[in-house]
């Protein structure tokens, strides 16, 4: 059997497959930072619609080429059966989630009767102006947003607490670079 400081090739994912998941964190935490705190950088607005244009098509990205191109770890193979359904259902639920924010987000702007920019790229209408819809719309973006952040919470707490520090099975370790899977104790 390998040591737990050693992970083979089929026990991590593809460099390309964890540059996704990373890219993802930093943009989710960015754009939650921004809505929060809207005020403390300039032009925090337009930034956080450019983020969340950039996520939404990331995870298009994302979920092709796991699909398609990406290498998954062999780590979490020896959990029970239900452990591993829960587990692809709630990144399935994370995937939809992080294309449906944006979407709304989206459809919260234009029904509001303000032109999307994405890029210098004016995006196109998805739907006309509507002052009620929005607020609807916008209701529901934040229900959305703040059940992605507490799937993302139990997310990062079953990789931390059960798969690092209870299990210590290199799950964890399998989604991290390089440079910190090799001298990391998790």
């Amino acid at each position: 059997m390998q040591s737990r400081s050693e992970l083979s090739r089929d026990d991590v994912y593809d460099s390309v497959t964890i540059g996704f998941h990373w890219l993802t964190v930093f943009l989710v935490v960015s754009l939650f930072l921004l809505a929060l705190f809207p005020g403390v950088v300039k032009g925090s607005i337009a930034l956080h619609k450019t983020l969340g244009l950039l996520v939404m098509g990331l995870v298009v990205l994302r979920i092709l080429w796991r699909l398609f191109l990406g290498r998954r770890s062999r780590a979490g193979d020896a959990e029970p059966l239900l452990l591993r359904l829960a587990a692809k259902g709630a990144h399935a639920a994370l995937y939809a989630l992080l294309l449906t924010v944006p979407m709304l987000g989206w459809l919260y702007h234009d029904a509001k009767g303000m032109d999307l920019h994405f890029l210098g790229m004016e995006m196109p209408a998805l739907v006309y102006y509507d002052r009620e819809y929005a607020m609807w719309v916008f209701g529901w973006k934040q229900v959305v947003a703040y059940t992605l952040l507490g799937l993302i919470v139990i997310h990062a707490g079953v990789a931390i607490g059960y798969h690092a520090y209870l299990r210590k099975d290199g799950v964890l370790r399998s989604m991290l670079p390089r440079r910190f899977r090799d001298g990391a104790a998790v």
